[in-house]
């Protein structure tokens, strides 16, 4: 009997390994097609993203950054960088920012990376950081970086939306990507 119990419970475990997307249904109660990506527990500065469609300016993404740290954060089209999305070189801790007269990437695969600032960085750091362009990740410099997180995420007008985990990588590993 105890055997038995161990070979099942070893089963439970290995059948939960998977590396299939999680799926998550975002729900719509008003019916305006906002999507919505809530904070992450593993990611420090606790960001959320909201898709929204159709407001007066366009489409919009916002981002809205926790109390725990000042980031960055760009969303790409996964299959070609060129698409940029979404891209704040600074948000402040406690910020929030706004993108408007986008295109909601719907039904395809997008790149989330979200680079967290070290605390504490000189003035004049912050003030080039905010100066940054669209491509800010290929002038940001090692001692200006505390984390990066990566993240793949795949919208659907329907109200459904696929993630892979989200994880910690190397600044040297994004670098000129």
């Amino acid at each position: 009997m105890l055997r038995t119990m161990y070979v099942l419970i070893i089963c439970c475990f290995l059948f939960s390994c998977e590396k299939k997307p999680t799926q998550i249904t975002v729900r719509d109660s008003n019916q305006d097609a906002v999507a919505h990506m809530g904070p992450d527990p593993s990611i420090m500065g606790n960001t959320e993203i909201f898709f929204i469609p159709a407001t007066i300016q366009g489409s919009a993404i916002w981002v809205i950054n926790g109390p725990g740290a000042n980031v960055g954060m760009d969303i790409r089209d996964k299959n070609n960088s060129a698409f940029i999305y979404y891209a704040d070189s600074y948000i402040s801790a406690g910020g929030n920012t706004a993108q408007t007269g986008t295109q909601i990437p719907w039904d395809r695969w997008l790149k989330v990376r979200l680079v967290v600032y070290k605390s504490g960085l000189a003035g004049w750091v912050v003030s080039f950081l905010n100066a940054l362009g669209m491509d800010f990740f290929d002038s940001l410099e090692s001692y200006m970086i505390e984390q990066v997180y990566v993240n793949e995420v795949y919208l659907s007008a329907s109200g459904k939306r696929f993630s892979t985990a989200v994880r910690q990588v190397d600044f040297s590993q994004i670098q000129h990507r």
